[in-house]
Order: C-alpha cells, then sequence, then structure tokens
C-alpha cells in the first residue's frame, strides 16, 4: 500500500503503538480517542483494523481500549488451559436478539461509573454510528467460533 493510499487514521494509530513499544510490546490504547480519529477520517473502526491487521498489526476491542498486539503475541489458547470469558458476552449475538440480550448481562456486571461513561458514549452518537458498531460486532465476533 503506498503512503497516498494509507489513513490518516491508521497512521496515528501505528505512531501512537510504536511510541508506546510495539512490536516488543502488546499496546492498548484507549477505545474512545481510536474510534473518533477513524470517525474523524471518514472510515470505520472495523476498516482500519482490518487495514492494520494486512500489516500484521493485530487489534481486538478490549472493555475500553483496543488492544494491538504482533503476530509473536497473539494467544492462540488462553492462558492456565482455561477458556478465555473475554469476549462470553457476545456469544449468541449475531443477532439482534441475542445482542441485546448480551449486552443486557454485560451491563449488569458494570460499576455505576462504567455505565455512566457508556451512556454518555451512545448517547453522543449518531443513528448511523450505532448502526455501525453493531454491523461492526456482528461481522467482527462470529458466535459460531
Amino acid at each position: 500500500m503506498s503512503e497516498a493510499e494509507t489513513n490518516p487514521a491508521e497512521e496515528s494509530i501505528k505512531h501512537s503503538i510504536r511510541k508506546n513499544g510495539f512490536p516488543e510490546k502488546i499496546v492498548r490504547l484507549p477505545f474512545k480517542p481510536v474510534y473518533d480519529a477513524c470517525k474523524k477520517h471518514g472510515s470505520s473502526l472495523t476498516d482500519v483494523l482490518d487495514k492494520l491487521q494486512d500489516e500484521q498489526i493485530f487489534g481486538k476491542i478490549v472493555g475500553n481500549h483496543v488492544e494491538f498486539r504482533a503476530r509473536d503475541k497473539i494467544d492462540l489458547k488462553a492462558p492456565d488451559g482455561k477458556p478465555s470469558d473475554e469476549f462470553s458476552w457476545v456469544k449468541g449475538a449475531a443477532n439482534l436478539k441475542g445482542f441485546q440480550d448480551a449486552a443486557k448481562d454485560a451491563m449488569g456486571k458494570m460499576t455505576p461509573e462504567q455505565m455512566a461513561d457508556a451512556r454518555k458514549m451512545i448517547e453522543d452518537m449518531s443513528d448511523q454510528e450505532k448502526m455501525d458498531i453493531l454491523k461492526m460486532f456482528t461481522q467482527r465476533f462470529d458466535s459460531g467460533k
């Protein structure tokens, strides 16, 4: 990919993670600024993560952060042989009803401060942004895998 085809949001993410030790370290960036940078530059977060993956930069949403790893830092099995419940709340979320049930379950485990932050973030989003996030979850986290 030539420099002219590179999205400014991708470049910003690459710059941020490299200054924080990537690829030697796993780097976590706050979700909202990453999401806002993508939005500002007219890209969806899913598209940016997919393009970064083409460059061996693997990003996934973990709580209120986007975590970036190099290929050699990807854990293919959960530590201590225990199944990871990191994304357990998205199991069954491939349809709207399943997504709603999973979201309610996840919200039940949030602190009041986390709930207030999530509510504020959602209230500030346009309808299109809300649909984009729903689309991102249904595409990125296939419950059948």
